[in-house]
């Protein structure tokens, strides 16, 4: 995991990255690159990237595109990359260095089905990855940094990601249906507890999971009586629902497998609008 503070590996090639993804924005999304080598004199050295952003993104799909980004641009500026010990790529994104190791060793033989069985998300993006870094003559390894604190590379690259953010011009990453959500919190996978419960929900987006032959929702609950009001999760259904619209469900209780067992109605979405 390294210590967060980004410190520079003076024999490698050591690439900060960063995603951007602009909720205000319909989502615009980019990515930033700064490239940084000790030279034979002992000094810095410095390259940046930002290139053109894309229409709509996540940020998670953004800081795996970073990655991808960054070792197609090491590649381009350096033609023989064996003067270096290794590549390090600095992400302050969690999600992509706590998954790293496992999209370059594990899922791929595993079909890149999760613990749970169902299909690991951006699986297309991780496998961009996969191929980069394979491609590669040297090592590649995945270190975090704190995000835009004391380290300035890590700062630069936040700034190129929002510079690509704001140039949209490439088509989205990838496709969901999608709609405003109402609640004012982010949404975070796993945290609405799921045993079995009836609850009124609303669709926030639906994406096609052509693997498992399912639908992941992103909802968010709108039952003032749930404890998970206004609260936003991720769930399974192999049933085709609306999104923008209201539902009385039922889930399982397979809080790793989260799924939708049973849609008992559909809701008048105007009564429930907070």
């Amino acid at each position: 995991m390294g210590s967060g503070k980004g410190i520079i590996d003076e024999d490698a090639l050591n690439i900060f990255t960063d995603g951007s993804s602009k909720p205000n924005k319909q989502r615009a999304a980019g990515v930033g690159v700064r490239l940084v080598w000790v030279n034979m004199s002992g000094d810095e050295e410095i390259a940046e990237y930002a290139p053109t952003g894309w229409q709509k993104a996540t940020i998670d799909e953004m800081e795996i595109e970073a990655c991808t980004v960054a070792l197609q641009e090491a590649n381009r500026i350096f033609k023989d990359m064996k003067n270096f010990k290794r590549i390090l790529i600095f992400s302050d994104s969690r999600y992509v260095v706590d998954n790293y190791s496992r999209a370059m060793n594990v899922w791929p033989n595993k079909k890149w089905l999760g613990v749970n069985n169902m299909p690991v998300a951006n699986i297309d993006l991780w496998k961009r990855l996969r191929k980069e870094v394979r491609k590669c003559p040297i090592k590649v390894d995945m270190e975090w940094v704190k995000a835009h604190k004391s380290n300035k590379h890590n700062q630069a690259a936040d700034k190129l990601a929002d510079q690509s953010a704001s140039m949209p011009f490439n088509r989205p990453l990838s496709h969901s249906d999608t709609t405003r959500k109402w609640s004012d919190r982010n949404t975070r996978r796993g945290s609405i507890p799921i045993l079995g419960q009836e609850t009124k929900i609303r669709i926030v987006s639906r994406e096609h999971v052509k693997r498992a032959k399912t639908n992941q929702y992103r909802y968010e609950v709108i039952d003032p009586d749930d404890k998970s009001f206004k609260d936003l999760d991720f769930v399974y259904c192999d049933d085709y629902l609306s999104r923008n619209k209201c539902y009385h469900v039922r889930f399982n209780s397979e809080q790793n497998r989260p799924f939708i067992v049973a849609i008992i109605r559909e809701l008048d979405c105007s009564i429930y609008k907070y």
